[in-house]
Parts: structure tokens; C-alpha cells; sequence
């Protein structure tokens, strides 16, 4: 049985990720782990006081957590759901649970969009960059529909790209979707014998899905990516985000007003490793 983690702050947005989770996943055996994350200020160490009210908080916490709980059971009867409420280090204590329980998806929903940076906050940046799983983000305005389109958004010249293959091929046979895969090489990058390589290696590991191939000439990747997710009608978009590549970027300012669709749609880092549903 697949363990998935869905991270709650009790906002609109969390319940919004919750739904769509669930409706992904109404069908299958997977067994749903809601988390709640309190990030334990260290200055309140020996303050009473500020304890006291840690603990009415957690206690106040506690209690949304069970209503989460019980709106899934009564909305979803079929999900294998439960709960969990931790304190401490918000990457610390949600990589432990990964860890702890071989999850093999972390879910976390995000107001507002794409194109407001603020609707991105830290912890999610750091968790879709750098957690060892697979991370969906939901998008507040995002409701859940079958998932008919994958895309999967990379520069096949580079090295290593077969790494995710195993991930994507399951999801695609999950959902039953077609999968679009677009080259984002920049216009200046030299492309050698090498890189031709990379690329047939990756089409070679695909081709049993029968994707299709996208290179447009551009010369803004966000802008085409976008455009190209919005011409058709893609439903998931799936990336390999780095600490020095495109997928970082765009959560900057500079970067962040060429998205429009894309603030429409999911978009789930993929890893080399973990094994999907």
C-alpha cells in the first residue's frame, strides 16, 4: 500500500489540496497521512507564558485536525485515512515522515498563484526543490478533473534524463493520460553529440507511452511552456527542479508575470528513486 502525505495549515487552499487528493485517489489502496506541521519558535524555551499558549494553539490545532478527519471520511468513505500533528522544524519534521513511512508523494495546496511569489512561501520552495519524493502543488483556484494531459517539462539534451522515467511512466498509467513532453533548451545552447544522445536515450525510454514531442522556438521557456500547457488544455505539469535551474527561477520576481495558465494547473516535481502509485 502507497503512503501519500497531504501537509494541512487548515487553510482553504490545504482543504482544496485535501479534495483533490482524495478524488485522485478515491479508487486505489493508497493510504492518505494528513499532517499538521507547528513550527516551535525557539525563543519561547522557558518561557511560561509563551508555552501556555503554544499548548492552547496546538490543542485549537488539534481539533481542526479531526474535523479535517472526519470531512474526509464522511465525504470520501473509501480513503484509508490518518492524522498526525507534530512540532518542530517544518523540513526537518516532514523529511522524517517521509522517511518514517516510505511515502511516496507529499501534497501541499498554495494560495493565491504561480504569479504572486508571496503565494509561495518558503517552506513549499524548499520542499518541491528539495524533498526526495514527488511533491504536487495544488493551486487554490485548482479543482479537481480527470487527469487526461500530462506534460513533462525539461531540456532532454542534458544528462540523466531517463533518471524520472520510471516515475512518469506510472503516473501515466495511473491516470490513463496522454503524455506531451516539451524541450525548455535555451535558444543559445550549444547542442552536441552528446546531447543528441541524451535525447534519443530519453525518447528511447518513453517511447512505450507514445508521447509527443514539443520543441518550439522561443525565446522565453516560461512564456512557452505556458502557452504551449494552455493550447492543450494540459492538466498536469511535471518537472525536475534544481537549485540552479529554470524551476528555481521561476518562483522569482522576474519571472514569475509570463505564468497564466500555468497558475491553473498542478505542477509535481519528479525524483529518480521513489516509485509512484
Amino acid at each position: 500500500m502507497s503512503t501519500v502525505l497531504v501537509v494541512t495549515n487548515f487553510s482553504d487552499a490545504s482543504r482544496n489540496a485535501l479534495e483533490y487528493t482524495c478524488s485522485l485517489l478515491q479508487n486505489t489502496q493508497a493510504h492518505l497521512i494528513l499532517m499538521n506541521i507547528y513550527n516551535f519558535p525557539g525563543n519561547m524555551t522557558g518561557d511560561a507564558i509563551a508555552i501556555a499558549a503554544m499548548g492552547e494553539i496546538i490543542e485549537h490545532d488539534a481539533a481542526l485536525l479531526e474535523q479535517e478527519y472526519q470531512w474526509v471520511q464522511d465525504h470520501y468513505p473509501s480513503i484509508i485515512i490518518d492524522t498526525e500533528m507534530v512540532t518542530g522544524s517544518f523540513q526537518e519534521e516532514l523529511l522524517r515522515k517521509v522517511i518514517e513511512t516510505n511515502a511516496v508523494l507529499v501534497v501541499m495546496g498554495t494560495d493565491g498563484n504561480y504569479t504572486n511569489l508571496l503565494s509561495w512561501d518558503t517552506n513549499i520552495v524548499d520542499s518541491f526543490i528539495d524533498l526526495p519524493v514527488p511533491m504536487l502543488v495544488i493551486p487554490s483556484q485548482v479543482r479537481f478533473r480527470p487527469v487526461n494531459k500530462i506534460a513533462f517539462a525539461c531540456n532532454y539534451y542534458r544528462k540523466n534524463l531517463q533518471v524520472p522515467v520510471s516515475v512518469i511512466r506510472r503516473l501515466v498509467r495511473f491516470t490513463s493520460a496522454s503524455l506531451y513532453v516539451i524541450n525548455v533548451v535555451a535558444p543559445h545552447e550549444m547542442i552536441s553529440e552528446e546531447a543528441l544522445h541524451n535525447k534519443q536515450v530519453l525518447q528511447e525510454s518513453l517511447a512505450d507511452l507514445n508521447p509527443v514531442y514539443f520543441e518550439p522556438e522561443y525565446n522565453n521557456v516560461i512564456s512557452a511552456i505556458d502557452n504551449f500547457t494552455a493550447d492543450e488544455n494540459i492538466d498536469m505539469l511535471l518537472v525536475i527542479p534544481t537549485r540552479h535551474g529554470i524551476w528555481y527561477n521561476i518562483f522569482q520576481k522576474s519571472h514569475t508575470k509570463g505564468l497564466v495558465y500555468l497558475n491553473h494547473i498542478p505542477l509535481l516535481s519528479v525524483r529518480q528513486q521513489e516509485e509512484f502509485i
